[in-house]
């Protein structure tokens, strides 16, 4: 969403409190320049000046929600997620009809595992946004966590409906086709983004994985750098240490993985891709081990039964192996599938 200029609510209250008191007046019309430069520089993409610029609002102005949005949303853009949401609940919190603020928590949230909060929020506004595309959206990502694929369809139906050039709309809607294994499908999704915003780096993201599919690793590869240009994701980086295994570049893409495990021991395709280097160098213990850990934290890692199954084939299990593609044929993995047909008839 963009900045908010309906900012002058506050600024009425101010004048009604402090006329006839000429400090008050001053603060005030500092505060009101403090506002405007910052959005002058948020504009600009002076981030860390557009923060200063609305602390400054806010050291005037305590109960200035206008600006407590604002400073959430360049904290958004810059990555601290953590930082705009606390933002965006002060905003709320200061006004409780500051709709704007309730989307963009709501869109903070649905980030997060606070899903059911994002739900409520957006159900709250639901009035005020019918006619936004870009609120299906919001909605389709909160869906799509609480596996509620039907209704993330819809809402993304209504999100083309109201604007047939929403690339995010096209990105979520090719990522539901994805993980329902239409590939071709979510692949022409994910084109049509990158039509439209050649910059969408998680339609990138996307693209990339089709391609892996079909094991087309250097254009993979060479995909996934577009994304983390960017944004440095760490779901990208994971993605691209994937494929820099996959054309033997196994030490490369073992520093991606030590750096995302020392920030996130439990990170399940991080793990899956450590067990798959460990796999790739005849560690295949080591392997196992990384790969069950993964397991256990998110059993619906991609490839996990398949390379699970490998490493106890290496090991000299055959039965177990055999357990675990069938795992995989249970859940339509093309590559344990065709393990088991191969080696457990």
């Amino acid at each position: 969403m963009n900045i908010t200029f309906n900012t002058f609510k506050t600024f009425i209250t101010i004048i009604i409190i402090c006329t006839l008191y000429t400090s008050c007046e001053r603060s005030k019309k500092d505060t009101e320049l403090f506002f405007i430069q910052g959005n002058v520089a948020y504009k600009k993409g002076n981030f860390e000046e557009a923060i200063k610029f609305y602390s400054e609002a806010i050291e005037k102005t305590p109960k200035f929600a206008d600006a407590y949005n604002n400073r959430g949303i360049v904290k958004r853009e810059m990555g601290n997620i953590e930082g705009a949401i606390l933002d965006f609940e002060k905003a709320v919190e200061i006004d409780n009809k500051f709709s704007m603020a309730k989307y963009n928590l709501a869109e903070a949230y649905s980030n997060t595992s606070k899903l059911n909060e994002s739900n409520e929020l957006l159900t709250q506004i639901s009035n005020q946004y019918r006619d936004s595309s870009f609120f299906y959206v919001t909605l389709s990502n909160v869906q799509i966590q609480q596996n509620k694929i039907s209704d993330a369809s819809s809402s993304l139906a209504l999100a083309l409906k109201l604007n047939p050039k929403n690339d995010k709309a096209f990105t979520n809607l090719g990522y539901i086709q994805y993980t329902e294994k239409k590939y071709a499908d979510a692949k022409s999704n994910f084109e049509k983004a990158l039509s439209i915003n050649p910059n969408q780096d998680f339609a990138l993201n996307n693209l990339s994985m089709i391609e892996a599919q079909k094991e087309n690793f250097t254009k993979s590869l060479d995909i996934i750098e577009k994304a983390i240009f960017l944004k440095k994701d760490d779901i990208y980086l994971n993605n691209k240490a994937y494929y820099l295994i996959n054309v033997g570049k196994k030490e490369e893409a073992k520093k991606i993985l030590d750096i995302l495990l020392e920030k996130n021991v439990n990170n399940a395709w991080a793990l899956r891709n450590l067990g798959f280097y460990l796999y790739k160098n005849s560690d295949y213990q080591l392997a196992f081990e990384a790969l069950t850990k993964a397991d256990k934290i998110d059993p619906t890692v991609e490839l996990l039964n398949y390379y699970l199954g490998l490493t106890q084939k290496s090991l000299g299990n055959n039965a177990k192996a055999c357990e675990y593609w069938n795992v995989g044929f249970k859940i339509n993995e093309a590559k344990s599938i065709e393990m088991l047909n191969k080696f457990c008839k």
